[in-house]
């Protein structure tokens, strides 16, 4: 796998190759650069990787609902994720750092995680530049990162869990929508 840092300005792009499996690849160009699978179909544990590392995420709580962040094959968080109500949240970092999560459009296309200013330093944006009909049903996005995050070593991270997270709103929308029809 390629590191983040050394194509930086190159389009990054979240990509399903096939539908019906769980399985996400993080390319540039052709060159593969991380990827992120789900344990099960239903399940929310995930393990992601890029060449600086590999993290696992999970779902945890029904009440109070938070995301955590290890590395891999370890049992201490190294962040947390709490959501609010409409998908936004906060990102608490072991070293007391704290980012948010947030829409950035009406239709939620657009996902940001940003700075206590509310700058964006990694974008995520629904679809891919060369979308083909048979992609219609897959789940692609392009990934933008703001210069002032290039080198932040938390850089690999952010682009994984920001990729997870926009996969489980997609998974709870289809669980609501289903719900919903199934009440006729």
């Amino acid at each position: 796998m390629k590191l983040l840092s050394a194509i930086f300005g190159a389009t990054l792009e979240w990509r399903e190759p096939k539908a019906t499996v769980r399985h996400y690849e993080l390319r540039a160009g052709g060159e593969l650069c991380g990827a992120l699978d789900f344990r099960s179909a239903w399940g929310t544990l995930a393990t992601a990787g890029t060449a600086a590392g590999a993290w696992t995420f999970k779902r945890v709580g029904f009440l109070n609902p938070r995301v955590t962040v290890r590395e891999a094959g370890s049992e201490q968080d190294l962040a947390v994720y709490q959501p609010r109500f409409w998908g936004d949240g906060q990102i608490t970092l072991t070293d007391g750092a704290t980012l948010h999560w947030r829409s950035l459009n009406f239709w939620s296309t657009q996902w940001a995680f940003t700075d206590a200013a509310g700058r964006p330093l990694v974008t995520f944006r629904s679809g891919v530049q060369d979308q083909k009909l048979k992609d219609i049903f897959r789940t692609q996005a392009t990934v933008e990162v703001a210069p002032a995050a290039s080198a932040d070593p938390r850089l690999p991270l952010l682009v994984c869990l920001g990729w997870y997270l926009i996969l489980l709103q997609h998974q709870d929308t289809a669980a609501t929508a289903g719900t919903v029809a199934s009440m006729g």
